[in-house]
Order: C-alpha cells, then sequence, then structure tokens
C-alpha cells in the first residue's frame, strides 16, 4: 500500500463511520427521551399514516364513548321521573279508595279531592321535565351513534308520557308543500298553491274550493294564517272546524278591501272559538266548535275568486298527558268520577315505559362495553407502530455509543497515521 500525504483513506472511512454511529446515537436518543418510535415522518413514513388514522378512531371512540354515557344519564333521570309518576298513581289510587269510604263526609272527601287535583298538577309538571334543555317525554326517539364511524345506531323510543298537546303534533305549513292538507274541488272550485301561498276559487254558486288537515286535531290550539280577497268578495270564505260547519265567517263583513290581513282563532277546551283579525283583542267571531275535531279546513264557498292563503299553523295551547289511561287519570276533574281501572290501568302504562328504559339503558350498556374493548384494540395497534420499545431501543443505544466511541478513537489514530511520513522524509 502506498504512503502519501495529501490522502488519508483510513480517516475518510473512519470520519463516515463515526458520522453513521451518531446519527444512530441521535435518533436512539430522541425515540427514548420521547417515547415515541417514530419521531420524525421520515422514520416511517407509511406507519405514520396508519398511526394517525387509528389515532383519530380511537379519539372518536372516547368521545362516541362519552355520548352514550351521556344519553344513559339521561335514561335514569327519565327512569327516576317514571318511579316518581308511578309513586303518585300509587297514591291516588289509595286516595280514590279512600274517597269510596261512605263513612267520611264531604269536608274529608273535599281534603282527598285537593291533594288528587294537586297530584295531577305533578304529574303533568313530571311529563314537562327535560334533561339538559331536552325533553324527557314526547314523541321523538333519540338515534345514539355506538361506532366511531358512525355504522352502528341504537335507536332510544320515545317516552310518550306528556307531549306537546293532546294527540297531536304541532303542524306548521307555507303550502309550499300540500301533503298536509286534503283539497277540496267540488262544482268548478280549484285550489292551486305557488311558493308559500295558496290560492282558492269558488266561481260559482255552487262551487267550493278548499284545503283541509289531513291530520287530526283535538282541543285546545291555536290556528293562525294570512288571507287576502284579491277576487270577488260577494262569496264566503270560511273557516271550518271536523264536522264540517263553517263557524268563522270571513266574507265581505270582515274584511273589506284585497289586502294581506292576519287571522288568529282560539280553540278552547270546553268548544269555543274566538277569533281575531290584524292583532285585534276583540273577536270578531264567537263560535262553537266540537270538542275532538277530524279536521281544521279553510275554504272559499259560492262565487267567492280569488283566495289567497298563507302561514297557515296549528299550534298547541296546553300540555296533555298521553299513554293510555294516564290521560283520564290528568284530566279527571274529580276523584269520584274516575274510575279505579283507568288508575290501574294508567300505573301499567308507565310500568312499561319503565321496562323500555331498562331495555334501552341495557342496550346502550353493552354498546358502550364492545366500544370500549375496540378503543383498547385501536389504541394497542396505534402503540405497535408509533410506541418505542424501551428495552430493545436501550440495547440500540449502548451499541451506538459504543460505535461513536469507537469510531472516535479510530479516526484519532487514522489521523496520526501520515505523521510516519516525516520520519522517512527526515531520516
Amino acid at each position: 500500500m502506498s504512503v502519501v500525504i495529501n490522502t488519508n483513506i483510513a480517516a475518510t472511512i473512519a470520519a463516515n463511520n463515526l458520522a453513521d454511529a451518531n446519527q444512530l446515537l441521535q435518533r436512539s436518543l430522541n425515540r427514548l427521551s420521547s417515547g415515541s418510535k417514530v419521531v420524525n415522518a421520515s422514520d416511517d413514513a407509511g406507519g405514520l399514516a396508519v398511526a394517525m388514522k387509528l389515532s383519530a378512531a380511537s379519539n372518536r371512540s372516547g368521545e362516541v364513548s362519552n355520548n352514550i354515557s351521556n344519553t344513559n344519564s339521561l335514561l335514569q333521570t327519565q327512569d327516576g321521573a317514571l318511579s316518581t309518576a308511578g309513586d303518585i298513581l300509587d297514591r291516588i289510587s289509595e286516595l280514590k279508595t279512600l274517597n269510596a269510604d261512605p263513612t267520611k263526609n264531604t269536608s274529608d272527601q273535599a281534603n282527598y279531592q285537593d291533594e288528587f287535583a294537586q297530584l295531577q298538577d305533578e304529574l303533568v309538571a313530571i311529563g314537562g321535565a327535560q334533561f339538559n334543555g331536552i325533553n324527557l317525554f314526547g314523541t321523538s326517539s333519540l338515534s345514539v351513534a355506538t361506532a366511531e364511524d358512525g355504522s352502528g345506531i341504537v335507536t332510544v323510543p320515545a317516552a310518550n308520557l306528556l307531549q306537546s298537546g293532546p294527540g297531536f303534533a304541532t303542524m306548521t305549513s307555507d303550502f309550499s308543500d300540500l301533503s298536509q292538507f286534503t283539497t277540496l274541488e267540488q262544482n268548478c272550485g280549484t285550489v292551486s298553491a305557488s311558493g308559500n301561498v295558496a290560492t282558492l276559487n269558488g266561481g260559482s254558486s255552487n262551487a267550493v274550493a278548499g284545503l283541509l288537515t289531513t291530520a287530526n286535531f283535538t282541543t285546545p290550539f291555536d290556528l293562525d294564517f294570512d288571507v287576502r280577497l284579491s277576487g270577488d268578495t260577494s262569496g264566503l270564505v270560511g273557516l271550518a272546524f271536523g264536522n264540517g260547519g263553517n263557524l268563522v265567517s270571513l266574507d265581505s263583513g270582515v274584511i273589506s278591501d284585497t289586502a294581506w290581513h292576519s287571522v288568529h282563532v282560539v280553540v278552547d277546551g270546553s268548544g269555543s272559538v274566538h277569533s281575531y283579525l290584524d292583532g285585534s283583542a276583540t273577536p270578531f267571531n264567537q263560535s262553537s266548535v266540537p270538542t275532538a275535531a277530524a279536521y281544521v279546513g279553510v275554504g272559499a264557498v259560492g262565487d267567492e275568486t280569488g283566495v289567497e292563503l298563507r302561514n297557515f299553523s296549528v299550534t298547541s295551547t296546553s300540555t296533555g298527558i298521553t299513554g293510555g289511561d294516564l290521560a283520564t287519570v290528568a284530566a279527571a276533574g274529580s276523584l269520584g268520577s274516575l274510575s279505579l281501572a283507568s288508575i290501574t290501568d294508567a300505573i301499567q302504562n308507565v310500568a312499561t315505559e319503565r321496562a323500555k328504559n331498562g331495555a334501552s339503558q341495557s342496550e346502550l350498556s353493552f354498546a358502550s362495553q364492545l366500544l370500549t374493548i375496540n378503543q383498547t384494540n385501536l389504541e394497542s395497534a396505534t402503540s405497535r407502530i408509533t410506541d418505542v420499545d424501551v428495552a430493545a431501543e436501550s440495547s440500540v443505544l449502548a451499541r451506538a455509543n459504543i460505535l461513536v466511541q469507537a469510531s472516535t478513537a479510530m479516526l484519532s489514530q487514522a489521523n496520526q497515521a501520515p505523521q510516519m511520513v516525516l520520519k522517512l522524509i527526515s531520516g
């Protein structure tokens, strides 16, 4: 081998080895200090991509688990309310029995009646209970996700103890969709809709053009709509309830121009109807209506043409108990008018709702259990990609340390080797 001065191959090789060993040492130090196997994306590009997806799925699983726990809390609150409702009904059944005692005088029975009335109020109050602004009772079910990817859904059925309005849901229509109405077109009468306006045309003495709600309604409720008579005002525009009678007249005696007018109709639980025009506090019409109406309708009768309607809505003005005989118990005027069978049936209804509640809690608990298992496995898979094996990495660190020290020593020796040339030259 030649002895040269300008090029020290041994030192170059030793320096390269030192650089490699030092890089290995730095990588090992970074991994052990961070606890992560993938400190930089270049450490494991593909693994990093997989780990990010697995980590995100694991995080979502944790939040879904929290949502399930929150729903279980709602159900537990609901069950507590149902339990209290059952206790109230139990007490009402005792009051019913005590009230039937022939040895009780009128004053005693009045005391029982006072307590009964208070318990009825509490039943209604329970029916309106909420959890974080969500109604505990009503007609809407809850859909709860049980998988992080949205593939699993548990439907919690509605507990129909109390709903907004006795027997019907609030209806609102702007006539852009006439599916909520039955169209009446008799003897040349026509009905059409454009946007949020419906147009009714009679057009002859025997014609009827009208819209009847397909939903059934029971009192009490409010009815609101806007009306305009853009054509002949000599005919009759009527508002019908259930039995088909035109109970509220909106002919030229009430509206004498073609401007839009707001109509507000109050139908109370006793069957009275009060109709108001353009926000007036004085009703322009007072009528009566059956306490249970099949439909609500607005129509143009006879020669009336160009009747336009918009913003038609029916809304509840009271709360009513539903769910079998629970309605009878809450609405009974007195203990004497209430049958014991209605009370026991109401207790059965509450018991059934509690059973449904318990079944939903059980289903959600098992769903949560599976979700926890899946989350654990996702975390385990992520860990295998990203978490450093301290035992194995410690061995790598020791090896890298030795290599750095050895490379440093050999580089020093290699740098001293050319000095032998001086001896050759000076000798």
